[in-house]
């Protein structure tokens, strides 16, 4: 893989085979970085028919013992914890509009503009914090984004997902969670799938017994997914 600087956006890079692939652009979670996800497109791409892109979030985070992780937008960890402890996780996400949200969605529109060809397909995907800027991204400019993976996310600000569902009338979705996650409640991976699904019949939601986290039957399943556009 290769590094590339598009729009202050670090980005690992991997060419695929032939000149019009379509593109491939993920997002990492909270606290890891571009490097975390890079090894997938070798489990999830073997016949290399997309071009990959794997962003670096901007914002640097103290994940704790001195080291530092990569954020796309702030999370109070301590109070989501709190919350997650009382059964109010609700009130961190549901209900809101996190902080932060909006500037990074407008920055990554820029880059999807700066990425997508005409008539290129594009698929956007995330891991938790990176499939929430997925999904805003998608209501932002629904026309950038022709597919989407969301791993481990959640509904967050519930009245915009109502106003701008249509933004997903039809998208081809894949989305997994576990269903004993201790960071994003599997319930709300499940409300977020109900609401999507009253704009899109082509969504396919892959529960799995384990907490925040991407296993290997996950990848094989998205695997699948993205086979329909290679």
């Amino acid at each position: 893989m290769e590094h590339k600087r598009i729009n202050d956006f670090d980005i690992l890079f991997k060419k695929g085979k032939g000149d019009a692939c379509p593109a491939c652009v993920i997002l990492h979670g909270y606290g890891a970085s571009y490097n975390d996800l890079a090894p997938l497109h070798s489990y999830l791409d073997k016949e290399e028919a997309f071009d990959w892109y794997f962003v670096d979030a901007p914002f640097s985070v103290d994940i704790g013992m001195g080291m530092k992780g990569k954020a796309w937008f702030p999370i109070d960890m301590m109070r989501l914890q709190m919350l997650l402890q009382a059964g109010k996780f609700e009130e961190a996400f549901a209900s809101n509009e996190p902080s932060g949200l909006q500037e990074i969605t407008q920055s990554m529109v820029a880059l999807l503009q700066a990425i997508k060809s005409p008539g290129q397909e594009l698929i956007l995907g995330g891991f938790s914090q990176g499939s929430m800027v997925s999904t805003s991204v998608k209501m932002s400019r629904p026309e950038l984004v022709d597919a989407l993976m969301l791993l481990s996310s959640t509904v967050y600000n519930s009245e915009r997902f109502k106003e701008f569902g249509k933004s997903f009338k039809d998208l081809p979705i894949f989305q997994s969670h576990g269903m004993f996650d201790p960071v994003l409640p599997f319930n709300m991976a499940q409300r977020l799938y109900a609401t999507l699904n009253e704009h899109t019949d082509d969504i396919s939601f892959e529960s799995f017994e384990g907490g925040h986290e991407i296993p290997m039957a996950v990848i094989q399943k998205a695997s699948a997914f993205l086979r329909r556009f290679s």
